[in-house]
């Protein structure tokens, strides 16, 4: 069978069906089953704690409760190098604070402007 249809006609011709072809009258029923599936704003639910927010509460009680302990009681000999290296920090952030900021700052234009894609790709599907 010989189809001398090119791609252009036969486009112009379902696009011409499309055009023509009669509209079927909407079913009564669709308006129902529409509106049935609209919920409405549910009551607002009285606050209760559950299990899972007294095991986080217990979870992250004892994880601080362990880092004071484990602050509290370190070695006089650490505790005197952790200040040493502290001031070390400072002074460094200090003498490279000319270079530091805008690559802080730049950096954190990055971070933001890549947090838009997920949001521009959103807007570009609708």
């Amino acid at each position: 069978m010989d189809n001398s249809l090119t791609p252009e006609t036969k486009n112009a011709v379902i696009e011409e069906a499309l055009h023509t072809y009669p509209i079927a009258p909407m079913p009564r029923q669709v308006t129902g089953d529409v509106m049935a599936r609209i919920r409405t704003i549910p009551a607002p639910r009285p606050f209760h704690f559950t299990w899972n927010d007294l095991v986080l509460a217990l979870i992250l009680s004892i994880c601080m409760g362990a880092l004071w302990f484990s602050l509290d009681h370190l070695p006089p000999l650490l505790v005197a190098q952790i200040r040493k290296e502290s001031i070390l920090l400072y002074q460094h952030v200090l003498v490279n604070i000319r270079w530091l900021l805008p690559v802080l700052f730049f950096g954190l234009a990055a971070f933001l402007s890549g947090l838009t894609i997920p949001y521009l790709r959103r807007e570009l599907l609708k």
